[in-house]
């Protein structure tokens, strides 16, 4: 099983009412949010983005829940 690299996700909260800001790793631009579900949007780019193959973290994920 291949081991993820670490990532560092900095989240900038500019107002919690309704919740908005930017997120970005080290030598991406920053992402804006409006919303938590932007930002679970934004993260999930991010995360993609950095090399991570988020489908197959997904299905080991679902792999270990289910016991297969």
């Amino acid at each position: 099983m291949a081991q993820a690299a670490d990532m560092l996700i900095r989240i900038w909260i500019e107002t919690t009412q309704p919740l908005a800001g930017s997120a970005a790793t080290k030598g991406s631009d920053p992402l804006h949010f409006d919303g938590w579900l932007e930002l679970l949007t934004v993260v999930s780019e991010l995360v993609a983005a950095g090399g991570g193959d988020v489908e197959a973290t997904d299905k080991s994920l679902q792999e270990n829940e289910t016991g297969s």
